[in-house]
């Protein structure tokens, strides 16, 4: 992050003069706007990554910057991207997609200032260090009262010259300018109540044993609402697809705590939401079913031979042309009034002080006692499994393991991070064999049933009927190999060892 200056009093002119008189060359003072991209979640941010597109310059551009000494990366480029996969193939792209992976690039941020570039060159006319002083700073978003400077400089460090920044540095600090912690964009975001890192979409809040249990459901609760409230919108516009899952993971974590909030939260309410929230789950469903074949669609055919893949391209914008139908059913359904008036509905019943208990109920006790009866019904329907069990069991236990894991997400504040993690570890991998399995099982018959709607319809030959054929054989053995792995996975998960984990967990919550 370059050093930054700045003074209540004096003007941007003292840094230009003070330069220009150390043989500083000054450049023109451009007009600039600066747009900051990065994932709803703040990808870039937490990998130390900062995506800005710069325009106003001959050439607008998009520059990538990371934490340290490297050199930021450019790119000439006139228009903010939604996706990586609009660039030109290349490092800048790769580097992109590797952070960002599903979710699309959005602008987060937007600064508007007049800025002039000063450069110090050495004997050879190569650029030992610059400085930027910006003035006339409008940032959207800010209010009135917004703590922004007048004008702000700051020094841009080139790599293999870092003792000419330094002299820099000191000069201005002599001259009695204001050395800044932050840069022009995060003084801006700071001032625009604009968090670089992103949404949290953390189902964890902070609790202690001892608080009553009906308020730490309700906390737990609300922090699910906002999550669903922050993800609604990037869903209805389907943004990208992981605003729709962080929305159904949210919706299923809710209908969960209030599952298990029976005898701590009011019956009527209770129920009343636990049927919306049900409905809200089957209204998102099938545009989620799809999300997850149209995006593994590579990955499902590849092991196919290239010419079957190929062939099988009618079936892939089938499945496309079916997901956005999904979507446009959802989105209207999401956008009702119904449903708005449901959602607000829900959050002044969470407001509501008859949630309250007029006998204290102490959080602590009352989750290891629901985490005690959700492990005791895993381990009892997983041992219950065989290989020849229907695979509807299999997918129970999947449901059960993950109102389980819900619990310790939602709750994890009142147990300790380490062996909380170990045990949730475990519990992960056999939700990722079930989880595998009936995706596996959901992918055979959607392709079923595109294959009869296809083949009545008479839209596909007899080559894409039989390269879907192979596709469901190579899908079905996939489902096997799951179902054979089984056995296994659940017997490591089914130990004496994790077992006293979880005792040694739920004794600290119940008795702390």
């Amino acid at each position: 992050m370059p050093t930054t200056f700045s003074h209540p009093a004096q003007p941007s002119a003292v840094v230009v003069n003070a330069l220009t008189a150390r043989g500083f060359e000054a450049g023109p003072a451009v007009r600039t706007t600066i747009t900051v991209l990065d994932t709803f979640d703040g990808r870039l941010h937490g990998a130390g990554l900062r995506l800005i597109l710069r325009r106003g310059t001959a050439q607008p551009e998009l520059v990538l910057s990371a934490d340290g000494p490297a050199p930021a990366a450019r790119l000439t480029w006139t228009t903010a991207p939604a996706w990586p996969s609009e660039l030109p193939a290349g490092p800048f792209r790769s580097r992109l997609v590797a952070v960002t992976q599903e979710r699309a690039l959005l602008p987060l941020l937007t600064v508007t200032t007049t800025v002039r570039t000063l450069q110090h060159p050495d004997r050879r006319g190569k650029t030992t260090v610059a400085v930027a002083v910006h003035n006339d700073l409008d940032v959207p978003g800010a209010g009135d009262d917004a703590d922004l400077p007048a004008w702000i400089a700051e020094v841009l460090p080139v790599v293999g010259h870092d003792d000419a920044a330094e002299v820099v540095v000191t000069r201005l600090s002599a001259a009695g300018l204001v050395a800044g912690s932050d840069d022009l964009v995060a003084l801006a975001a700071r001032s625009a109540g604009v968090p670089l890192t992103g949404r949290d979409s953390s189902p964890t809040v902070p609790l202690e044993a001892s608080d009553d249990a009906p308020d730490a459901f309700r906390r737990v609760l609300m922090n699910l609402a906002d999550t669903i409230e922050a993800n609604l919108d990037g869903t209805i516009a389907d943004t990208d697809p992981e605003f729709l899952h962080e929305l159904r993971v949210a919706v299923r974590r809710t209908r969960s705590v209030l599952a298990h909030g029976k005898a701590v939260l009011p019956e009527d309410g209770r129920a009343r939401y636990s049927e919306v929230f049900g409905a809200l789950g089957q209204v998102t469903g099938p545009p989620r079913d799809l999300d997850v074949q149209v995006m593994g669609w590579s990955h499902y055919v590849s092991p196919l031979d290239p010419a079957d893949a190929a062939t099988l391209e009618p079936v892939r914008v089938e499945l496309e042309a079916r997901r956005t139908a999904a979507y446009e059913q959802m989105s209207e359904d999401l956008r009702s009034p119904t449903t708005r008036d449901l959602l607000d509905g829900w959050r002044r019943w969470l407001a509501d002080p008859d949630l309250d208990s007029d006998e204290p109920q102490p959080i602590g006790a009352v989750v290891a006692k629901r985490i005690t009866k959700a492990q005791h019904k895993v381990v009892q329907d997983g041992r219950a499994i065989r290989p020849t069990s229907h695979p509807e069991m299999l997918h129970d236990l999947r449901k059960d393991a993950k109102k389980l894991r819900y619990l310790f997400e939602c709750f994890g504040s009142l147990f300790p991070t380490k062996p909380r993690k170990a045990f949730v570890a475990q519990l992960k991998a056999l939700q990722d064999n079930l989880g595998d399995h009936q995706d596996a099982e959901v992918q055979l018959a959607e392709l079923r049933d595109l294959a009869r709607a296809l083949h009545q319809r008479g839209s596909v030959d007899a080559d894409v009927l039989l390269a879907m054929g192979r596709l469901s054989d190579h899908l079905d053995r996939r489902r096997q190999q799951e179902r054979d792995d089984f056995a296994s996975r659940f017997a490591a998960y089914d130990t004496k060892a994790n077992g006293r984990v979880l005792e040694q967990l739920l004794g600290g919550a119940a008795d702390p």
